[in-house]
């Protein structure tokens, strides 16, 4: 490794690699051939770092005050290094102005880069901004897993299976949890399935577990959010027509709120999360009262049209079958979607982010169990019955225990159905944190589009938001809000990126043998197997159901991952200058198309001409008048500049100048086209429409001709008492440059 510059120190060091050192050192060689341009002074120099100079004080005390007037819009950090402030990137236009407004409104004034630091989560915050899609899950997770013998004809079948299923479903929670708290201990700086598998198993492995998040990010919003606006629906029948444009809005709404940035939007979903949690367990510990004090004894609770384990039969059977049993534990582990995103979201955390990473997964996870725990308790002792998905006007399960708990129309069950609602739509903030993640990793790693590397103006990933938003939006006006078609699709990519993760941190304790690896490879191997054996379940059970779609969708992306990652891999390894880099090797030819010999093309061979002494005005016409007249006024004007007419009888402009360059390009084989091109630039936009646009016309045509560089000399549109300034100052300069002479 190369020694570092003496001017760069502590945090500011670099090392630069050997082979990076080598190809700088010999191109710095080819330029210390050429004359170093001579020094400016007086009036022409040029002060790159912005500094006013002035001289003040008496005869025989001058000194020079150096200052940077505040309305440049730069502050000095170092030689040779300035920070654009807020008022460089202000916007100057008045319709520019106005946008950068609203937008100011409705997302928040611009975030400079180094308040990032102060976006990050507290604990509390993070538990609300990336817990709320896995404690939401238990508005549909529980109710899913009766739904499966509700469908088969057999629900009052399910109250002899639904506390084992439950039972196992904990267990897989808990190992689930137990694995992630080792993988945040194995990556600090956040350790999704994505970067753990990658490093781990391999580019593929990777690449499928990034494809599997993807889809369950997706289907996290659309199920969210048409689970929210189902609850909705149950308290207020009326709006069942409207369910699909309900969850578009609310779309649009959590879209707006990760715009405003990290720190906002968690500030925005603490209250609802919060207030689940309060409605969730206040619901519970009512029930649970009614059971022990009697009130739900002796047919108290059955009088409720919801209530009591007489479902009716649609088709008789003789037994339930494993094959059912399952289906209902792969149901119900829909409920663990979301547990990832911890993991996924280390790096949002305060210091030590990967310790309160931690102690927030384990909060979640014992809310989460809680949860679920008393939900399906309460509904077995209860005899709560699940409504047909596919029937008329179908009522929650949450609905029907709120209803139990506090009274249908009471204040406390619209608070549980407001609680839930908000909390269900907002779950979908975890996928609009993690998602855009995930496509920053991807695109690092040159296996997405660039453009999702960029942050925002609010310091957040705008353009992974954006995308998230649209996909889920298509997904729900697709599957028409209904959340039991969007289930079968959901699961499985979750629990195909736990797996992909859980064997990932395996793989890794074994090769590193890092302190206390034995320990954590068990709790590991145990959430690797569980996992894998409900993606397998799921992946039988449901293929039918939709989850073949999934099975599509992965294996696309990770074909599209690696065409990206190809066409990236190709720009480095085929893109090659076609410019000579050292300027002794530089020898350019200026070629200037005129229209007319007047103002806008005397500053176009101007410029020209300062580029290279090998300058060509072409002229193309099909007017032999017109073409006299110009030779002749260029006679006048002492032909400085060889003059080529191009007539063209058949009023083509833009191809018989592409033919002319490439005749001059055959010429020589070493040299080096530029073309000067005069281009209007309008001050209003219809005036564009007035215009022939040549220049833009032909710009589009020479971006795609190898070695070929094209200059714009824009001339304005400017109101006449600038115009006439600007001349005289360019006139004063002028007569002081004659007298100089």
């Amino acid at each position: 490794m190369s020694e570092t510059p003496p001017e760069l120190s502590g945090s500011a060091a670099v090392q630069l690699a050997d082979d990076e050192v080598s190809a700088l050192r010999q191109a710095g060689e080819a330029w210390s051939l050429v004359p170093r341009a001579r020094v400016q002074t007086g009036r022409d120099f040029i002060d790159p770092d912005l500094d006013g100079r002035e001289e003040r004080g008496r005869p025989g005390e001058r000194y020079l005050r150096v200052g940077r007037p505040k309305t440049q819009g730069f502050e000095h950090k170092a030689p040779g290094w300035l920070e654009a402030t807020s008022r460089a990137t202000a916007p100057t236009g008045d319709f520019a102005r106005l946008r950068r407004r609203v937008r100011s409104v409705l997302l928040g004034a611009p975030l400079p880069t180094r308040d990032l630091i102060h976006e990050r989560l507290s604990k509390v915050k993070a538990l609300a901004v990336l817990s709320s899609d896995a404690l939401s899950s238990v508005a549909y997770g529980p109710e899913q897993i009766v739904v499966v013998f509700v469908l088969a004809g057999a629900g009052a079948l399910a109250f002899n299976y639904d506390l084992i299923i439950m039972g196992l479903i904990g267990w897989v929670l808990l190992s689930v949890v137990l694995s992630y708290r080792q993988t945040i201990k194995a990556y600090p700086k956040g350790g999704g399935s994505y970067i753990v598998a990658k490093d781990n198993l391999g580019t593929l492995p990777g690449l499928i577990a990034a494809a599997a998040l993807m889809t369950d990010y997706v289907l996290t919003v659309a199920v969210s959010i048409s689970s929210g606006i189902f609850q909705l629906t149950s308290a207020f029948p009326g709006l069942v027509s409207w369910a699909v444009p309900l969850c578009l809005l609310a779309v649009m709404l959590i879209v707006g709120g990760n715009l405003r940035g990290i720190r906002e939007s968690g500030s925005i979903f603490a209250a609802p999360t919060y207030a689940f949690l309060v409605a969730m367990f206040a619901m519970i510990a009512f029930d649970f009262y009614r059971i022990v004090s009697g009130q739900c004894d002796h047919g108290a609770c059955a009088t409720l049209p919801h209530v009591g384990p007489n479902y009716p039969a649609t088709q008789a059977l003789a037994s339930v079958g494993i094959f059912l049993i399952l289906q209902a534990f792969a149901s119900g582990c829909s409920a663990l979607t979301g547990i990832e995103a911890v993991s996924d979201g280390v790096p949002a955390f305060k210091a030590p982010e990967w310790r309160n990473a931690r102690t927030t997964l384990v909060c979640m996870g014992v809310l989460l169990g809680a949860m679920l725990f008393g939900i399906v308790v309460a509904t077995h002792i209860l005899g709560v019955r699940v409504d047909n998905p596919n029937g008329t006007n179908p009522q929650a399960l949450l609905s029907k225990l709120a209803t139990i708990a506090f009274g249908f129309g009471s204040l406390g069950y619209y608070f549980v159905i407001g609680s839930t609602l908000l909390i269900l739509v907002l779950a979908a903030n975890t996928a609009f944190s993690d998602f855009p993640r995930l496509l920053f990793f991807l695109a690092r790693d040159n296996f997405a589009p660039h453009q999702f590397r960029r942050l925002g103006e609010r310091l957040a990933f705008s353009n992974g938001i954006f995308v998230l938003g649209v996909l889920a939006s298509v997904l729900i006006i697709v599957f028409g809000g209904d959340t039991s078609r969007l289930i079968p699709l959901y699961a499985i990519g979750v629990f195909l990126a736990f797996t992909m993760s859980q064997t990932g941190m395996v793989v890794r304790w074994w090769r590193r043998k890092e302190p206390s690896w034995r320990t954590s490879i068990i709790f590991n191997a145990i959430g690797a197997t569980m996992t894998a054996v409900v993606f397998i379940v799921f992946a039988v059970v449901k293929f039918l159901e939709g989850a073949w779609v999934v099975c599509i969708i992965i294996p696309s992306f990770v074909a599209l991952f690696m065409a990206i990652h190809r066409h990236y891999q190709e720009v480095v390894d085929h893109v090659t200058t076609e410019i000579p880099t050292s300027p002794a090797r530089l020898k350019p030819v200026c070629i200037v198309p005129v229209a007319e010999l007047n103002d806008v093309a005397l500053q176009s061979l101007a410029m020209a001409r300062t580029i290279s002494d090998s300058v060509i005005a072409v002229h193309i016409c099909d007017d032999e008048e017109h073409i006299a007249r110009l030779r002749a006024r260029w006679d006048v004007w002492g032909n400085h500049v060889p003059l080529e007419v191009l007539e063209s009888p058949y009023r083509s402009f833009t191809r018989p100048l592409l033919r002319y360059i490439d005749a001059i390009d055959k010429q020589r084989s070493d040299d080096t086209i530029i073309i000067v091109l005069p281009e209007l630039v309008a001050t209003r936009w219809w005036h564009a429409l007035l215009h022939n646009q040549t220049a833009l016309r032909l710009k589009a045509q020479l971006l795609f001709r190898p070695g070929t560089v094209v200059i714009s000399v824009p001339y304005h549109l400017q109101h006449a008492p600038h115009v006439r300034r600007l001349r005289r100052r360019g006139e004063a300069r002028d007569n002081d440059d004659i007298e100089a002479i």
